[in-house]
């Protein structure tokens, strides 16, 4: 009986440890500038709501994808240039530099 409890009790600890690692605080370090979309959904899942999404003058696509990290209480920005990743981060960091914020179109 004590095996098995001790077992439950392992597998338990292992399984939690394993969901921490999938988190989006976690995975948001292996996003780079420069990935494609599909690149970033491949690394997320469905794990994003798309913010917004224009034209700008030149011609160029312009999106904006949230991302929640429910274990540390942080929501993530990532925005694309021509579907690839311009800029990323905690979206209280990049309202802190406007000059980040090449697309205008930052949704409150």
């Amino acid at each position: 009986m004590k095996k098995k409890l001790a077992l439950l009790s392992l597998i338990f600890i292992l399984a939690t440890a394993a969901v921490g690692c999938g988190s989006v605080g976690n995975k948001i370090n292996r996003l780079n500038i420069s990935m494609s979309k599909d690149e970033v959904r491949a690394l997320f899942g469905a794990n994003f709501t798309a913010r917004a999404s224009k034209v700008d003058a030149e011609g160029n696509l312009l999106d904006l994808w949230e991302l929640y990290d429910q274990k540390g209480k942080t929501t993530y920005q990532i925005y694309f240039l021509n579907d690839k990743v311009s800029q990323w981060g905690k979206k209280e960091d990049l309202q802190a530099f406007p000059d980040l914020h090449t697309p205008t179109f930052t949704p409150k």
